[in-house]
């Protein structure tokens, strides 16, 4: 008996139930496993004339195209990062790894240009990315060699080009992913763009989170809000914006084309529950203190994940990785729930780092676009080609997940050793 007690008691741990909920997820999703290959035998009866197209290249991946993925990866995902955290903790290496990251960049630039292909989006973007570190590299020459002054706009703009980099390059690995596997084409480029714009929005959201959480956790407080009420004014942007996009409502001449199907009303009304949710959300926290937390955008994060979860596609791997989205926007919700529930009940005290119970929601949310972006169509079509089952492709997708939020907190812990831990306390949102 008293096993079976402490079993239902550790089951009740929000971090046990939130794994448990996302394995749930993908274990269902996986479905029955009967005999090799069984599961695809159903989609691919029903693919439309256009997914032969979404297979993996035939054309071997090149020297140069592997030396210039390698060498891009060492300087803007190693050297450039690291220079620009040293720059900001004030570290007089920084240069050193700043013109490091530039000259193995270019080097990579010119490996691509070998390799050929250079008249597609990737390749003209690369061109932007260039221009953009040889400028970041002139300022820090500037800054270092004391031309311009340090703490004026000079290095202001230095930084802020730096986190532009960021933004950047993981652009920059999108669009490659997009021109290697030949995604968002064949008619698909709206419902494709949709995907990856909103999916990058979530994971945008969650580093957010995390940075703001382990640099700025006792300066949230001056915000003199809760956070919740950016996060429903931001919910109500969108929902505004997607109850007015999905569907054409100033054009009703009555034809096929016009009519209303179940997927135009699905979208809709979840834009108008965004709307009314983040509405709910704004009146609740306008005058509220940084203390008083609401629940209405978790509720509206459940509200979605579920729809997502019911949602029907024509294809069986297009809805199973709608399911693994919903799931995660279901934990998403429920991990943060139970994160506003225990610091209200002053579970957590003041602390120097976030109770480990608060990353939960920053890794849900980042699933949560990972997985929306891995369910737009091509993709889908891409796997079932490739014969990739749906559990493979959601353990694949939470593996760069868990890669992602290691990167952002090695990048955080280093600016922690260089410039020392945060002058105040860590004081709990709750």
């Amino acid at each position: 008996m008293s096993l079976i007690h402490g079993l239902s008691a550790w089951l009740r741990r929000p971090a046990v139930m939130a794994a448990v909920i996302l394995m749930a997820a993908v274990a269902s999703a996986h479905g029955d496993d009967d005999s090799e290959g069984m599961a695809h035998m159903p989609m691919a009866a029903a693919l439309p004339d256009d997914a032969p197209a979404y297979r993996w290249p035939d054309e071997p991946m090149g020297w140069a195209l592997k030396a210039h993925l390698a060498l891009c990866l060492v300087a803007y995902v190693v050297l450039l990062p690291v220079g620009l955290v040293m720059e900001t903790a004030r570290n007089k290496y920084q240069a050193l790894f700043q013109l490091g990251g530039a000259l193995i960049g270019i080097l990579g630039f010119v490996f691509g240009w070998v390799h050929g292909h250079v008249h597609n989006t990737y390749a003209r973007f690369g061109w932007f990315m260039l221009c953009l570190l040889v400028l970041q590299t002139a300022i820090n020459a500037s800054l270092t060699l004391g031309v311009a002054k340090r703490g004026g706009r000079v290095q202001l703009s230095y930084r802020v080009l730096g986190g532009l980099q960021l933004l950047f390059t993981y652009m920059a690995m999108v669009l490659g992913v997009i021109r290697y596997l030949n995604l968002c084409s064949q008619g698909h480029l709206g419902q494709c763009i949709s995907h990856f714009v909103r999916g990058s929005a979530l994971m945008a959201g969650a580093v957010s989170i995390l940075v703001g959480m382990r640099l700025f956790g006792a300066l949230m407080l001056e915000l003199r809000r809760p956070i919740e009420l950016y996060v429903s004014i931001i919910m109500m942007t969108v929902g505004l914006i997607g109850t007015f996009t999905e569907h054409n409502f100033f054009q009703s001449s009555g034809e096929a084309d016009d009519v209303w199907s179940h997927k135009d009303l699905q979208h809709t009304f979840i834009g108008v529950s965004w709307f009314a949710g983040g509405l709910l959300g704004v009146l609740m926290t306008w005058r509220s203190h940084p203390r008083s937390r609401t629940p209405i955008p978790s509720i509206i994060f459940i509200a979605t994940g579920v729809a997502m979860i019911i949602h029907q596609q024509d294809l069986a791997m297009s809805s199973h990785a709608h399911f693994l989205f919903g799931a995660s926007l279901v934990s998403l919700g429920l991990s943060t729930i139970c994160e506003i529930t225990l610091l209200a009940s002053g579970f957590v005290k003041d602390r120097d780092e976030p109770a480990p119970f608060q990353y939960l929601s920053v890794f849900f949310m980042c699933a949560s676009g990972m997985f929306l972006m891995g369910s737009n169509r091509d993709m889908v079509l891409f796997l079932i080609n490739s014969h990739v089952d749906v559990a493979t492709y959601a353990l694949i997708l939470l593996s760069f997940c868990f890669a992602i939020v290691f990167y952002v907190y090695l990048l955080v812990d280093l600016y922690f050793a260089l410039a020392g831990p945060p002058p105040a306390r860590y004081h709990a949102l709750g």
